[in-house]
This record gives C-alpha cells, structure tokens and sequence, in this order.
C-alpha cells in the first residue's frame, strides 16, 4: 500500500462539531492538513459519508467546511476536505503556518 497523503498533518487537539442532514454530534478534531482530517466522535460514520464540520478556535473563530469520509475505524475516522469556504481556508492555512514556525522556533532551542 503507498503513501496516499499530500500534505503533512498537525496535530492540533481542537473541539469541533459534525453534522450529517438532522444529526449533530460533538467531536474532537485529532489532526489537520490543508486536505484532511483526522477525528475522533461518538457519531457512526462509514467510508463515503459525507459530513459538515465546524473547528473551535481561538477567539471564538471557527472554520466550516465539507468532508468525505475516507477511512473508518470507530471511534475515529479520516476524511479529507471536500469543500470550504476561501476564508476558512485562509483561517486554516494560519493555523497550519503557525504551528510550522511554532515548531521550528521549539526544534532551534
């Protein structure tokens, strides 16, 4: 089996809600790319959904976007990004630029 992922993932540990049609559950956002996720939740999902999730972040901001669930195994789940907005985008590409220099910074020490 080869490597299928594009980007590298952060783990970022963030609270999050998913939705699919009238179900909304609450989960946990484990790892993020500029192409996926990672997460953890009590919600069923199989390979193929197709969910809404909405990220906590700082200052009350959140991220929205479309996800395709890719691999399942309960109770997490990968899925990549199938839609999003050009503005959560940008919110996500900060949180992905400050994590990359936050970690150069720590790996200089």
């Amino acid at each position: 089996m080869g490597f299928k992922r594009k980007g590298s993932r952060i783990e970022v540990g963030r609270a999050g809600r998913l939705q699919r049609g009238a179900l909304s559950a609450a989960c946990t956002v484990l790892d993020v790319s500029e192409t996926g996720v990672k997460i953890e939740s009590r919600l069923f999902v199989k390979n193929g959904d197709a969910l809404q999730l909405v990220i906590d972040l700082e200052q009350g901001n959140t991220v929205t976007c479309g996800l395709q669930v890719v691999h399942a195994r309960s109770p997490k789940f990968g899925a990549t990004i199938s839609s999003i907005s050009p503005e959560d985008r940008e919110r996500l590409a900060h949180i992905l630029d400050e994590y990359a220099q936050n970690s150069f910074s720590r790996g200089r020490r």
